[in-house]
């Protein structure tokens, strides 16, 4: 079985300095409605289309426009030059006795193309935390990683680790991932939310403001939900509503 990564790309892949945004497929799906609202608020515009044996094969219509006549597929790589942005987006899981061969290549071949950072945005059982007086969002970061100081000043909490190494629960690969680019020695930062199953959109908002503490990517001069757009897809996120005719 070739097992070999192919990459199609769609324009200039320049993404040198660049922050790497990568969601974990996870409980409550939050890590991957964040990254929807940074591509459809940046109005990112797709990189690359990724397939590999690690990928379930899904296919579907653009979820950030309407009118657009192309195709979306399950992990695609979204860029905003005005902000050193990409978004590696995820729309399903990973097939978990590959999952490890293809986030070794996936991370090898963006620290070629020398990325400054890689933030995994994901979320884990809220009945896991022991500490529900405090903020539900936790952070885990490498020696690597230059925003550490400022994440100090921002008083976030660090989250707990054992001598088994990272784990989070209902977490999906974000652990599998930050072990990764910490032995690539590539910065990383983990931030995660507890949370459960449902409507997890104000989760999502929730995630990017939180983000928006510590990264330079919205205007500090408006208000930053006005800067922030639903995508389309939204719209459909828990299917179409029962027909009238029902009634």
């Amino acid at each position: 079985m070739d097992e070999t990564i192919i990459w199609k790309y769609f324009g200039e892949g320049e993404i040198s300095g660049f922050t790497l945004v990568i969601p974990s497929v996870a409980v409550g799906n939050v890590g991957q409605l964040a990254c929807d609202l940074l591509i459809s608020s940046f109005n990112m515009v797709k990189l690359a289309s990724i397939y590999d044996t690690a990928l379930i094969p899904i296919l579907g219509y653009d979820p950030y426009d309407l009118n657009s006549s192309k195709l979306s597929t399950c992990c695609e790589v979204y860029k905003c030059i005005q902000r050193n942005l990409i978004v590696l987006q995820f729309r399903a899981p990973l097939v978990y006795k590959y999952a490890q061969r293809f986030l070794n290549e996936v991370v090898k071949k963006f620290k070629e193309k020398n990325v400054k950072e890689v933030v995994i945005l994901t979320s884990s059982f809220a009945h896991v935390n022991k500490h529900i007086s405090s903020s539900p969002f936790r952070f885990v970061a490498n020696e690597l990683y230059s925003y550490k100081n400022k994440i100090i000043s921002l008083k976030w909490i660090e989250h707990e680790l054992h001598d088994t190494g990272l784990q989070i629960y209902g977490g999906g690969f974000a652990s599998l991932l930050y072990q990764i680019c910490t032995e690539q020695l590539l910065p990383c930062l983990v931030l995660y939310k507890y949370c459960s199953e449902g409507n997890n959109i104000p989760d999502a908002y929730e995630m990017i403001h939180y983000l928006a503490n510590l990264l330079p990517l919205f205007s500090e001069k408006t208000d930053l939900k006005s800067q922030l757009l639903e995508p389309v897809s939204w719209k459909l996120l828990f299917g179409r509503p029962p027909p009238s005719d029902i009634y």
